[in-house]
């Protein structure tokens, strides 16, 4: 299954706590789930505004908890998420 936004930032935050950390490092935290899963689970938590994506000049990205995201993972409130397996694509 694709990890929730709370699995994304818990994880965002084990590698770097408040800052910026590389989305490779991320991505390789999820082993076993696929480049395109990992790219759709982090541009949907980005999209609700509960993480920060930024490249640097040589074009690589990073990604760190949101101001939004924080709030979400104190109060432990997240949207609902939509489970979608492999099987059922």
């Amino acid at each position: 299954m694709i990890p929730s936004d709370e699995e994304i930032l818990r994880a965002i935050v084990d590698l770097g706590d408040d800052g910026f950390v590389p989305r490779h490092q991320l991505v390789i935290r999820f082993r076993g789930q696929g480049e395109r899963d990992m790219r759709r689970a982090i541009g949907r938590t980005a999209r609700r505004g509960l993480l920060l994506e930024r490249k640097d000049p040589e074009g690589r990205s990073f990604v760190a908890v949101s101001t939004e995201g924080w709030q979400a993972l104190r109060s432990g409130e997240f949207e609902p998420r939509r489970l979608r397996r492999r099987e059922e694509w």
